[in-house]
């Protein structure tokens, strides 16, 4: 795939996979519009885009992707000032992770807003411009998509929900020529994986363990090669894929007894 000029949109693009995968597609010569809620860290990064020697097509706007008002002006305004999206890749998203107890009402209700509601947003006010395109929409989820994890009540609940998202809008969607991706990584090494260290249950981390750490870059890449080769499910990593077929094939009570004494172990032994 030749991404000379390919117009791609990408939320959460101030920082891990968001902005990894804005800065290869530059390399490759697409031009990149860059969303976040933080307008400040957000014209940092474009910035310092810009200034690269091979002056890239770059264009920032903050956006809240868990408001439906934002999103729909926000991206016509796109629109107007930079161009339609021939792909979108939405990376904007949260996680809570703790013991179910300790996450509140308004910590639950936020990771639900972004993560599901933002998928939404971002899908309805770019699937007409992508229709127009026969373009590329690709929604994020994760590992704990697939696989319910310890400590994720919030988040697995939200990437479960934005793994049925994906499945339907493929369908919905196919007729119109547009490719809908779901890309599902375990762990990758970003500022959120940092931030949930504080609040991490001992039993979650030892769940976590077998998937790996993937780095921010390989992710990235694997995403972008998973857009390229016209793919749905894009697993990264053996190991997730590992985890991703034993969910599959494994029958549902024995797979539960492996979690259930992985967590105990974790519990015992500290993660």
């Amino acid at each position: 795939m030749d991404w000379k000029g390919i117009t791609v949109y990408v939320t959460g693009g101030s920082s891990g996979i968001g902005l990894e995968s804005a800065k290869q597609l530059l390399d490759k010569g697409a031009r990149v519009a860059l969303f976040a809620r933080g307008e400040q860290a957000l014209t940092a990064v474009a910035e310092a885009f810009r200034l690269r020697s091979d002056q890239p097509e770059v264009f920032s706007l903050s956006m809240d992707v868990s408001q439906w008002n934002d999103v729909e002006l926000k991206i016509n305004e796109t629109v107007d000032r930079f161009g339609a999206p021939d792909v979108v890749v939405n990376c904007a998203g949260v996680g809570a992770v703790d013991h179910f107890e300790k996450i509140d009402a308004a910590a639950f209700d936020q990771v639900m807003a972004i993560n599901v509601s933002g998928s939404r947003n971002v899908a309805a006010a770019t699937v007409p411009w992508l229709k127009k395109n026969k373009g590329a929409l690709v929604l994020v989820a994760s590992s704990a998509g697939f696989i319910p994890v310890f400590g994720y009540s919030a988040y697995s609940t939200s990437k479960f929900a934005v793994m049925g998202f994906a499945e339907v809008l493929r369908y919905e969607l196919a007729r119109f020529g547009i490719q809908v991706s779901l890309f599902c990584p375990s762990e990758v090494d970003t500022p959120l994986l940092e931030k949930e260290k504080a609040t991490i249950p001992k039993e979650t981390r030892a769940l976590k363990n077998f998937g790996g750490v993937l780095s921010v870059e390989v992710a990235a890449d694997k995403l972008i090669k998973g857009i390229e080769q016209g793919r749905f499910l894009i697993v990264p990593g053996v190991r997730t894929k590992i985890l991703y077929w034993m969910r599959r094939i494994v029958p549902g009570p024995l797979y539960r007894f492996g979690a259930d004494f992985t967590a105990m172990l974790g519990a015992t032994r500290g993660g």
